[in-house]
């Protein structure tokens, strides 16, 4: 039956790439009534409160994607320790597992865990960063109680160009990257390579695990079996063919790492290797058939491996070896209609798509002893959003509803005497879950001049998350799992105003202020089932409420300053007595991050801060596991001895001081983070 839907996927591509027709004149409905340049993406949710993040210019320093998203107003990242150490995304207080991954629009989040690794991601070959705080935009699957990003690889360019970065710094880091890109008739094409490695060997306060109570044992210690390599390659292809645009986008990703453990248990000989490959080929026509209707298309393949070595059972009981493998394949399509006459916008989006989960647990030899029983996920989601223009394209109301339709399969666990017993007539458990996600936005321009404007945004919707593999189906020996969970529930609704302009040619403004609020239902908590098993239930609410505000102002003479300011409210509403009123952990009140810099021809310069509030690390807020405020500054110097702009060349050299005060802090417990950091950047551009 796959091979048969994935014939008709292809025909229904093709036949999108060739179709041609006579030019006609564009359509006033079609092009955007913004005169300041607007990211495509965002003109489909004109209402939405989202933020994109042009990627050149970090190039010329060594950061990493939990870097850039840590400066986000309403953005929270959690790591595990330094560069390459397993790192989380949070948005406005929901969970990781509650916010969705996207590249070039293509989901990537998996469904056994729900969350996903920020640094098993794609970074240095990124155009840019798209952030959706209003849940999921138009034209992507899925819905999201927490938000979501987009990671858009650079595909289309003027003229050849050649990057090569040399990095390097701290804890015996070192970065390579080159990157080519040109252009030839009717069409481009882009590649990049990687190569990076880090021991990660930082010092770090060893508190013994005794935290608060007992100092005296505390000593200064050294990060061991924290060390990463990473090789990555990306190979994107753009083509015109009539109308139609096409993209072959692909990336691999090859990560070799070890998992140091908590500080005050290391571990020596636990290691993961790595590999992803993600493939892609989308279309996106204009005047398909007609000439006010256009039709977008995607077609993925998303592969990943995963191969855990314990050796020495330091990290795992039971077998200590594992290898995972997951396969997504989907296809989307998603016709435009314009009506200029009704100054309406119909956008429909259809998205099937089927996830394979296989494990094999391995002996101390890595030889294979069993395998998990195989689990995959079928789903199907329909969209429909009409965008109203009215008051002569300054007041936009955008009703939207999308249908999401999930089948769930486990396989039989022979090794499990609690399934045969409940289910001894069949080999696999179904659970089938369905559920619609209404929401309505509204964009008020309140006053518009060229190149600047002001006005009113508001949303509100309901979204879902349904529970994951791991929740449903358990983990054989920790985990009990419980088919009869409902999915998460949450109403979000959040209003805010913006200012954008270009205040003549010296000048650009770019300020938002937004409440959000997040009523969170059905909320999964693992609850003790046994002396050493645990069992999802439906038990957890919450309430996450603030506001934040974003604001950039460059001054082409040489200044520029960024502020990102949140607060939020996150209280449980468990059912529990012992949890409900409780904050819920890992979310601090306040987030700060600022940055003022001066630039010019030779010279980009600048100080960083950021400030994360005290928090607790645990659902409780037991006094041991308060997390007190922290402020880290950061510095970088810029200098440019060669650059041609008409011919494109550059060449560039960046030393950069981070934790300049040397700071000993942890996001989780146990997982400390790096002290203060010297690093350097070479790139030559041509």
């Amino acid at each position: 039956m796959l091979p048969i839907r994935f014939s008709i996927l292809f025909f229904l591509i093709f036949h999108v790439a060739f179709a041609q027709s006579k030019e006609t004149e564009t359509i006033e409905v079609k092009s955007e009534s913004n005169t300041i340049k607007q990211n495509p993406n965002f003109a489909k949710n004109p209402s939405g409160v989202q933020k994109e993040i042009l990627l050149d210019a970090a190039k010329n320093r060594y950061l990493s994607l939990p870097d850039i998203l840590e400066r986000e107003a309403g953005l929270r990242v959690r790591q595990y320790g330094g560069l390459g150490s397993y790192s989380t995304l949070s948005i406005r207080g929901a969970n990781p597992n509650q916010t969705r991954v996207y590249w070039n629009g293509i989901p990537l989040n998996q469904s056994e865990g729900g969350e996903i690794n920020l640094f098993d991601l794609p970074f240095d070959n990124l155009q840019k960063i798209e952030i959706y705080k209003s849940g999921t935009p138009a034209g992507f699957s899925g819905s999201s109680i927490g938000g979501s990003i987009n990671l858009v690889s650079q595909t289309e360019t003027k003229k050849p160009q050649t990057r090569i970065n040399l990095q390097g710094g701290s804890f015996r880091s070192i970065k390579g990257t080159i990157s080519h890109s040109n252009r030839f008739e009717n069409g481009s094409y882009f590649f990049h390579a990687l190569g990076e490695k880090s021991d990660q060997n930082f010092s770090y306060l060893n508190n013994k695990g005794t935290l608060l109570f007992n100092t005296f044992d505390d000593t200064i210690d050294r990060r061991r079996n924290a060390q990463y390599e990473k090789a990555g390659f990306t190979g994107n292809i753009n083509y015109q063919l009539g109308k139609t645009n096409l993209q072959f986008l692909n990336d691999f990703i090859y990560r070799n790492q070890g998992l140091p453990g908590p500080g005050n248990r290391q571990t020596e000989s636990v290691e993961r290797k790595f590999t992803k490959n993600s493939t892609a080929l989308a279309t996106k026509t204009s005047e398909f058939i007609w000439e006010n209707v256009s039709l977008e298309t995607k077609l993925y393949l998303n592969q990943s491996r995963d191969h855990l070595f314990d050796p020495r059972s330091e990290f795992s009981s039971g077998l200590p070896n594992s290898l995972t493998d997951i396969k997504q394949y989907g296809f989307q399509v998603s016709p435009i209609i314009y009506l200029p006459k009704y100054s309406q916008i119909l956008r429909f989006s259809a998205n099937a798509e089927q996830e394979f989960f296989d494990r094999q647990r391995k002996r101390n030899n890595d030889e294979t002893e069993s395998k998990d029983p195989k689990r995959r996920r079928d789903f199907q989601t329909f969209h429909i959003q009409d965008e109203i223009r009215l008051l002569k394209e300054r007041l936009f109301l955008v009703p939207q509803v999308r249908f999401d339709r999930y089948v769930d399969q486990f396989g039989r666990d022979t090794a499990s005497l609690r399934n045969q017993l409940n289910d001894p007539l069949t080999d696999q458990f179904f659970k089938r879950t369905n559920f619609t996600n209404p929401s309505i936005g509204l964009k008020w321009i309140l006053w518009k001049e060229d190149n600047r404007e002001f006005g009113l945004m508001a949303n509100t919707s309901k979204d879902y998350r349904i529970p994951s593999f791991i929740e449903l189906f358990g983990e054989r020996g920790t985990i009990v799992g419980n088919t009869n969970l409902r999915p998460e529930i949450s109403r979000n609704s959040d209003v805010g105003f913006f200012f954008r302009s270009l205040l003549s040619n010296q000048w650009k403004v770019d300020t938002e202020i937004s409440h959000f609020r997040k009523k969170i239902y059905d909320m999964i908590l693992f609850i003790p089932n046994s002396q050493f098993t645990l069992r999802p239930e439906n038990i957890d609410s919450a309430s996450v409420q603030g506001f934040e505000t974003s604001n950039q102002i460059t001054w082409n003479k040489g200044l520029k300053f960024n502020f990102q300011y949140t607060y939020q409210n996150a209280i449980n509403l468990s059912q529990s007595t012992l949890l409900n009123g409780k904050y819920l952990p890992l979310r601090p009140k306040n987030q700060v991050s600022a940055l003022i810099g001066y630039f010019n021809d030779k010279v980009d310069t600048g100080f960083e801060y950021l400030f994360i509030g005290a928090n607790y690390r645990d659902r409780t807020n037991e006094y041991f596991g308060y997390l007190p405020a922290r402020q880290i500054y950061n510095f970088y110097f810029t200098y440019i001895p060669f650059k041609d702009t008409e011919q494109g060349k550059e060449l560039l050299f960046t030393f950069e001081i981070r934790n300049l005060t040397d700071k000993k802090v942890e996001d989780l417990v146990g997982y400390p983070l790096p002290g203060r950091s010297y690093y350097f950047t070479g790139s030559y551009r041509f």
